[in-house]
């Protein structure tokens, strides 16, 4: 389908970067976006990590809304300088 995005299915994308005590996350209903901010954003830190990965809002206590996770479209890891991407989930096995 031409211009179907994952907000067109009620989901969202979530890129997040760990590295050490300081990070960096997004939500975005574009792929593509979400993985290019999240690549942005690792490559300034000398090492971390960074994954992107489906949500979709669901209800909470006291008509706050949490995000239930999905599938893990893209893990990246930066150590020394250099970014490795690994498509799917690999953000558990990365230090």
């Amino acid at each position: 389908m031409i211009g179907f995005t994952a907000q067109d299915d009620g989901l969202f994308v979530v890129w997040e970067v760990e590295a050490g005590d300081c990070g960096a996350s997004g939500v975005i209903n574009d792929e593509a976006a979400a993985e290019k901010a999240m690549l942005d954003a690792l490559a300034t830190f000398q090492q971390g990590r960074g994954r992107v990965r489906y949500a979709r809002l669901a209800p909470a206590p006291r008509a706050v809304y949490d995000y239930r996770y999905g599938t893990t479209l893209v893990t990246a890891h930066r150590a020394d300088g250099v970014t490795v991407s690994i498509a799917g989930d690999a953000w558990e096995d990365t230090p």
